[in-house]
């Protein structure tokens, strides 16, 4: 839900052409089978331009090369625009300004404790409840919400935002403008354990690294980036992290890569430039990543993947190779299992005759010597 804007306004937000009356009030933003009366919905494909017909919203934003067919110009608006997906997401900026809540105002709040030593901007804003520890350095226009905890000589960038229970351990560098959702903890201890001298127990493996992240990188809530062993874990700028990834120690992410929900990179793992992880993929430790590489969603890499190149499935293999395998795999399992009806049918026809068999009356049996003539 927003504030109502007619769709002549919202044309001129987007700079779109109008298919349709400027005078539709709109006030929602929805999907185009979720959508109702008032609402402008966004098509992209001529998949979503099929079912336009059928829509209830009042208005769409539409790529212009695509044919809308069963649109109605005296009744319902199309907005058109080179490309929806981009035009959308000016949309949403738009809405989220309205919508976010203020951050906390500029100045820090009288229950933050801050280390005498720390040095903290005086544009930044640093909310309740949060802890900057010894020789920190917040940025210019800096935002801390509730709760943000800084560790000793820890820098946060410019425009960097932090929102409620962010953690960054000590040491760590963090780039400009950032974001960073709740619960993400920064710099924590990598996974390290060897075997006790005595047979029995584990031995902690200190982290002695930090955590070095560039400019523009977002981080979504629950997400871990861990330090390195004695070198920094490093993310390269532009990157976008999705909520609850882990990034084991000593890991490289170049720039602008995505990491979606639920992605593991075991230790001292190299991501490369632009490359695309989907959800649930968890990555072997000392593996690298080619710049470019896209991986499908819960693939288990266990080998070097090329730069460009799109793998799949676990063991993760090359997106062609893979999905033979699958089809292989399908064929031969319809294969098995229409073998397995014809025996059951064999099997079924046998035993009928066999209970056939047993159920019919034997044939009286001649007695006697039948080469005797009597008389």
């Amino acid at each position: 839900m927003f504030e109502s804007i007619t769709t002549q306004s919202l044309a001129e937000m987007l700079g779109a052409e109008m298919l349709g009356p400027p005078d539709i009030e709109l006030t929602d933003l929805a999907g185009i089978d979720e959508a109702g009366p008032g609402s402008v919905t966004f098509i992209r494909s001529a998949v979503y331009a099929k079912r336009w017909a059928k829509s209830e919203a009042s208005a769409a934003i539409v790529t212009r090369s695509l044919d809308i067919p069963g649109h109605d110009p005296a009744t319902r608006t199309l907005l058109l625009v080179d490309d929806a997906d981009q035009s959308l997401v000016a949309l949403l900026n738009q809405l989220a300004k309205v919508a976010a809540p203020p951050p906390p105002p500029k100045g820090v709040h009288p229950s933050a404790i801050i280390d005498p030593t720390a040095t903290i901007d005086p544009t930044a804003a640093i909310g309740p409840l949060c802890i900057v520890g010894e020789h920190a350095v917040i940025g210019a226009d800096a935002v801390l919400h509730a709760r943000v905890t800084i560790g000793r000589h820890t820098t946060i960038g410019p425009r960097t935002v932090m929102h409620p229970n962010v953690v960054v351990y000590h040491h760590c560098i963090i780039g400009s403008d950032c974001l960073f959702h709740a619960q993400v903890s920064i710099g924590a201890d990598g996974f390290g354990f060897i075997p006790h001298p005595s047979g029995t127990g584990l031995v902690k493996v200190p982290h002695l690294g930090n955590v070095v992240i560039g400019d523009h990188v977002e981080v979504g809530a629950g997400a871990c980036i861990d330090r390195g062993k004695f070198a920094s874990t490093t993310i390269g700028q532009g990157t976008k992290i999705d909520n609850l990834v882990q990034i084991g120690h000593n890991v490289k992410v170049g720039a602008h890569a995505v990491l979606c929900g639920q992605v593991g990179l075991g230790g001292s793992t190299v991501v490369g430039n632009g490359a695309m992880l989907g959800g649930q993929v968890g990555v072997q430790d000392n593996k690298r990543i080619g710049d470019g590489a896209r991986i499908g969603g819960k693939s288990g890499v266990m080998q070097h993947i090329p730069p460009g190149e799109s793998w799949f499935g676990t063991p993760a293999r090359p997106a062609n190779i893979a999905f033979r395998s699958y089809r292989t795999n399908d064929r031969v399992a319809k294969t098995v299992r229409d073998l397995k009806e014809r025996v059951e049918a064999l099997e079924a026809q046998l035993a009928a005759r066999a209970e056939a068999d047993n159920t019919t009356p034997a044939e009286p049996q001649p007695t006697g010597n039948p080469d005797t003539a009597t008389s």
